[in-house]
């Protein structure tokens, strides 16, 4: 096996391996996308390759037009690579995941998990009536406390208001400028004289 500074002070050594995979944290999941560009990389060199030979009928490519295939690749052409390895992924990822889900599905279907599940529904009528019941209690205990803070403070508004809507107890509803009202009745009996 080759040393890395072996292999990188070489003059015809690319370091796309190195831009692509080697720079990236291990374990990530950049790491893992740098190593799907590489692999199309090598894929794109590959196919250049067979037809470079078919084309010029040789066997051996001359390492000047190796050189001129590698200048292409440069930092806009790896991140493309990358961004078509990282799309690359998420499709796997997805059909991955829609397959799972597909199984998943199947075996509880298998398990009778999913019948069990549905014979707990209940029908729309006794749905209904469920509602009715739970509205009906929660109107009740709202009732139930509002009558118990009245009660409890008879002279606050809260209290009054309960006390004229439920006990039909009745309260002087004053107008706005009403004489009651202001803090002196000499200016209210000045205004009114002046109104009148």
């Amino acid at each position: 096996m080759v040393s890395q500074a072996n292999t990188s002070s070489h003059p015809d050594y690319n370091h796309i391996f190195e831009k692509l995979v080697v720079e990236t944290q291990p374990d990530s999941k950049d790491r893992l996308i740098g190593m799907l560009a590489y692999a199309d990389y090598k894929e794109e060199k590959y196919q250049w390759k067979e037809q470079y030979r078919k084309s010029q009928n040789v066997d051996a490519i001359p390492a000047d037009d190796v050189s001129k295939f590698l200048l292409a690749y440069h930092d806009g052409k790896l991140d493309k690579l990358r961004g078509d390895a990282e799309e690359v992924l998420y499709v796997f990822a997805e059909h991955y995941a829609e397959k799972r889900v597909e199984e998943a599905y199947k075996e509880a279907l298998e398990s009778d998990l999913l019948a069990q599940v549905k014979s707990q529904k209940d029908g729309w009528w006794v749905s209904g009536v469920k509602g009715a019941f739970g509205s009906l209690f929660f109107a009740t205990l709202a009732i139930i406390v509002s009558i118990l803070f009245s009660v409890a403070s008879p002279d606050s508004n809260y209290g009054k208001l309960v006390q004229f809507v439920i006990g039909n107890k009745d309260f002087l509803v004053l107008e706005k400028n009403d004489c009651r009202l202001k803090s002196s009745d000499i200016d209210c009996k000045a205004n009114n004289n002046a109104v009148q």
